[in-house]
């Protein structure tokens, strides 16, 4: 057996180029019959689309629900999340939501007609809403912003459907933050008319508890019940030292004696009085009862400063939700809005003749190739070349 030497690659590519040109005609319309048909197909046969694109910003946080929503969560902890109140990155994602939903296609579907339009015949709407999401993308930029696209034969109705969605998409973004809001906004609501019945009830008891007791302002009536009491007291001592001194140099059967007595008396049931609270219309207080008067007092002053600041704050929450519900503002913000683009982004002619000559040129010396290759083994009568007749003899007629 003879050994084969081997061909290098230089070698094989002139053998190609020899066979294909021994088949020139069988290599050209190998290659022109294919290119010629993608040729008419994507020219004339296969309906361009084209494709409109918008870039819009997520929305973006609001001052007012910024405030809230820290002021909330300051104060309330993790109960602000169970208001509905949401932060700017899930508004982000409700946004993104509203825009792959199914309502806002079907919106899209309904209002320009693609029934008609993509000559839909199926019997399932929910295989227009695949065939609509085909042409439709939503994706996000490297700079965090939403790309928008749609396709269609139609250049116009294509930047008709994404300005349409975009502005289909605002409203459903505001209908929600305005239902969100309000939502909030009656809860506060229902908190700031309990916490003013509270209120209204506290103060109320507060003013019975004076008006009962006598209790007004305890530091200031503490103050002068005490320095009353010091006064009796420093009086009564000053009385008792001048009874002992009249005592010791007239007796005790002296008029000044007497007087003194008297006075001693007086100072005594007045200081008496004082500690027993019987000047408490005054304004005096009784010192017994003083630290348990004092605790309530302070307790319902406690409560009534608690209930006042929650009425305040609450009343504040209010007002700013009712602002932002109330709000009609454009959260979407279009840094690149949707044009008229008539460029075809399919199909691609260059690049689709590129690959059909290539493919109908590696065809077509492939098929020479070998034909050339069964040529000499048909002049050496190999048992290639046997094979070969018997297998063309497969498809010959036999003779009558």
């Amino acid at each position: 057996m003879e050994k084969q030497e081997s061909i290098g690659f230089i070698e094989l590519c002139l053998r190609v180029l020899n066979n294909d040109l021994k088949h020139f005609k069988l290599c050209c319309a190998i290659v022109l019959i294919p290119t010629i048909a993608v040729f008419v197909a994507v020219m004339w046969v296969i309906k361009p689309c084209y494709r409109a694109s918008a870039i819009v910003t997520p929305p973006v946080a609001d001052n007012t629900m910024s405030s809230l929503n820290a002021s909330l969560s300051s104060s309330l902890g993790g109960m602000s999340s169970l208001l509905g109140l949401s932060s700017n990155e899930n508004d982000a994602n409700a946004v993104w939501t509203i825009l792959n939903s199914w309502e806002l296609h079907d919106q899209v579907i309904r209002e320009f007609n693609l029934k008609e339009h993509y000559e839909f015949d199926g019997d399932f709407h929910a295989d227009l809403l695949k065939k609509f999401r085909k042409n439709f993308g939503l994706e996000c930029n490297d700079e965090n912003m939403f790309v928008i696209t749609v396709e269609d034969e139609d250049y116009a109705l294509a930047a008709k459907m994404v300005q349409f969605m975009l502005d289909k998409a605002d409203s459903a973004f505001n209908h929600f933050k305005t239902t969100q809001a309000r939502q909030t906004r009656e809860y506060f609501q229902s908190r700031l008319d309990s916490c003013d019945k509270d209120l209204d009830s506290l103060l109320a008891k507060f003013v019975k508890f004076q008006v009962d007791n006598n209790f007004y302002d305890p530091e200031i009536q503490m103050e002068s019940t005490i320095k009353y009491i010091a006064e009796l007291q420093a009086k009564r001592e000053e009385v008792g030292i001048e009874m002992a001194y009249e005592k010791a140099n007239r007796g005790a059967d002296s008029k000044r004696y007497d007087e003194l007595s008297k006075r001693y008396n007086g100072i005594n049931n007045a200081l008496n009085g004082t500690l027993g609270g019987r000047n408490k219309k005054m304004g005096m207080v009784a010192l017994k009862q003083s630290p348990e008067l004092g605790a309530e007092y302070m307790r319902i002053e406690a409560q009534i400063r608690v209930q006042e600041s929650l009425y305040k704050f609450l009343r504040q929450q209010s007002e700013q939700l009712r602002i932002e519900e109330s709000k009609m503002l454009t959260n979407l913000h279009v840094i690149e809005p949707p044009w008229a683009n008539n460029k075809k982004v399919f199909p691609l002619r260059g690049v689709t003749l590129i690959f059909t000559v290539f493919v109908s040129f590696l065809l077509a010396s492939i098929i020479c190739s070998v034909m050339e290759y069964l040529r000499s083994e048909e002049s050496t009568d190999s048992t290639v070349a046997k094979e070969w007749r018997v297998f063309k003899g497969f498809f010959k007629k036999s003779k009558v």
